[in-house]
């Protein structure tokens, strides 16, 4: 390359740093104004967005404590048939109406002598979760040649307008989780 040609290069790049400086100053960054028209929007789409995330968590805890239960005695009538001996499941949940908002619950599925428990749900998981169950429920077990429960009756669950329950038969066996007459519709469950 000649001086001349390399000359011309350096100008073209001197030029060009120059129009960058100078015309770079017009467009800095946002002013003021469009900083808080943007805080604003992105503040009232929070605040529509946010009742349906509230919604969400209360269904989703709902339907987790529903897999839990039937995951529970599921796990306790398996356990008495492969072990060949009764598995007992365990509530301490209320059965009355007054009581069940304000009493802590525990479900438990264990052997007769208390040492080995399988499975526990407790309230401390479920917050807000208002539960009770039938009283025959307070205390029953599996047995060890069918499976089968010793007792009939039900679980029943609500946090919001979800409201669930989950019934255990004792001709059958089947464990069955449906939704109650006045709850809102949630994932596949039908009404009972």
């Amino acid at each position: 390359m000649t001086f001349i040609g390399i000359w011309g290069m350096a100008r073209e790049i001197i030029t060009h740093f120059h129009n960058i400086h100078r015309h770079g100053d017009s467009q800095r960054g946002f002013t003021l104004l469009e900083l808080v028209f943007t805080v604003v929007i992105m503040g009232i789409l929070v605040a529509m967005a946010a009742p349906s995330f509230n919604g969400l968590i209360e269904s989703n805890k709902v339907k987790r404590l529903a897999t839990e239960i039937e995951w529970l005695l599921v796990q306790a009538k398996s356990e008495a048939v492969m072990r060949g001996e009764k598995v007992y499941v365990e509530s301490t949940a209320p059965t009355n109406l007054l009581a069940r908002s304000l009493a802590p619950w525990r479900i438990s599925a264990e052997l007769n002598s208390g040492t080995t428990v399988f499975s526990s749900i407790e309230s401390s998981s479920f917050s807000r979760v208002v539960f009770t169950n039938t009283s025959n429920l307070n205390r029953f077990y599996f047995d060890p040649i069918y499976g089968r429960p010793s007792a009939n009756g039900s679980y029943s669950y609500s946090l919001g307008d979800y409201k669930l329950k989950t019934t255990v038969y004792t001709i059958t066996g089947r464990i069955y989780t449906c939704l109650e007459a006045d709850s809102e519709k949630l994932s596949t469950y039908e009404e009972c």
